[in-house]
C-alpha cells in the first residue's frame, strides 16, 4: 500500500511539473529546459542525500546501476520527453509516454521472472486501442491530421528508454537500498549527455540562457526532483509491476491540471481524455 501511495504522489508531482514546463516551453529550447530542470533537481536532492548519511550502504554494483539508470533516465529520456512536449503538447505527449510500463514489464518478465497472465494480454490490446485513439484525437474536423505518426517516434523511443531505466533502477535498489542517494547519483550522471552536447555544439552554447530559463523552470525542477524521489522510494518498497502502472497515470494529472491552468494552450477534448483513460487502463491490466 505504501508503494502505491508514493507512486501516485510521484505521478501527481510530475504532472504539475509538466504543466508548469508547458506554460513556458514556447520561449525556450528542449536542451535549456532539460538542463535547468536537472540542475535544479541536483540542488534539491544532494543536501537530502548528505543529511540521510547512507553512503555506507552504497555498493559498487549499486553505484554502477544508479549511474546507468540516471544516464538513461532522467538524462536522455528528459530530452525525448520535452522534445515531444514541444511538438505534441503536454496531454498527447504524456499519454504516449504512459505506455512505458509495457516495456518495463516485458523486461521484468525476462530479468525478474514476473508472470504474464490473461490480464496482461487484455492490457496490451487496451494500450494499442488507446494509442490509436490518441492519434485520431489529434485530427482536425476536416480529417486532416495536425500531427503525423512520425511525431510519435520521439515519445515512443523515450518510453522504451524509461522502461529499461526502471529495470536498472530496481536492480540498483536491490544492491543498495538508499533511495535518496540513488536518485542523487542518477541525477549527476543524467547531466553527462547535456555536458557532451554543450562541448560539441557552439550554437547550443550560444543559445544557452540560464538566467531567463531558471526564472521559468525552477519550480518544474523542484517538482521533478520530488517526483523522482517518491518514485525511487516507491520502487524500493514495492514491485515493478505495482509501481510502474501507478506512475504512468501522470497523463490524467497532466490533463486535469492542464485543463485548469492552460485552457488557451492545451485543447483537451473529450476524445483525448477518453483515449488517455483507455491507455492507462491498459497499462494497469498489463501489470496485474
Amino acid at each position: 500500500m505504501l508503494g502505491a501511495i508514493l507512486a501516485l504522489l510521484s505521478a501527481a508531482a510530475s504532472g504539475i511539473s509538466v504543466v508548469s514546463v508547458r506554460r513556458h516551453s514556447e520561449g525556450s529550447t528542449v536542451f535549456n529546459m532539460s538542463l535547468i530542470i536537472t540542475a535544479v533537481g541536483m540542488i534539491v536532492l544532494w543536501p537530502l542525500a548528505i543529511a540521510e548519511r547512507s553512503f555506507g550502504t552504497l555498493t559498487v554494483a549499486g553505484f554502477a546501476l544508479f549511474s546507468v539508470s540516471g544516464l538513461l533516465s532522467p538524462g536522455l529520456v528528459r530530452l525525448f520527453y520535452y522534445k515531444g512536449l514541444k511538438t505534441l503538447g503536454a496531454s498527447v505527449n504524456s499519454s504516449v509516454f504512459a505506455v512505458y510500463p509495457l516495456y518495463s514489464i516485458l523486461f521484468a518478465v525476462l530479468l525478474l521472472s514476473e508472470v504474464v497472465t490473461i490480464w496482461n494480454a487484455l492490457g496490451v490490446v487496451a494500450i494499442i486501442v488507446g494509442i490509436v485513439l490518441v492519434e485520431t484525437s489529434m485530427n482536425g474536423k476536416n480529417g486532416t491530421s495536425k500531427i503525423s505518426w512520425r511525431s510519435l517516434i520521439v515519445p515512443v523511443l523515450g518510453g522504451v528508454l524509461l522502461g529499461v531505466a526502471t529495470i536498472f533502477r530496481k536492480f540498483a535498489l536491490q544492491a543498495s537500498d538508499a533511495p535518496i542517494l540513488g536518485v542523487s547519483i542518477a541525477y549527476v550522471f543524467s547531466l553527462l549527455p547535456y555536458l557532451l552536447m554543450l562541448a560539441a555544439s557552439a550554437p547550443m552554447r550560444k543559445n544557452l540562457s540560464l538566467k531567463q530559463d531558471l526564472r521559468w523552470f525552477w519550480l518544474a525542477g523542484i517538482g521533478q526532483a520530488v517526483s523522482w524521489l517518491l518514485a525511487f522510494y516507491a520502487l524500493s518498497v514495492d514491485l515493478v509491476s505495482i509501481t510502474t502502472p501507478l506512475l504512468s497515470v501522470e497523463p490524467l494529472f497532466v490533463v486535469a491540471f492542464g485543463y485548469f491552468y492552460m485552457r488557451k494552450q492545451e485543447q483537451v477534448s473529450a476524445r483525448l481524455a477518453a483515449s488517455i483513460a483507455v491507455t492507462v487502463l491498459g497499462v494497469v491490466l498489463v501489470t496485474i
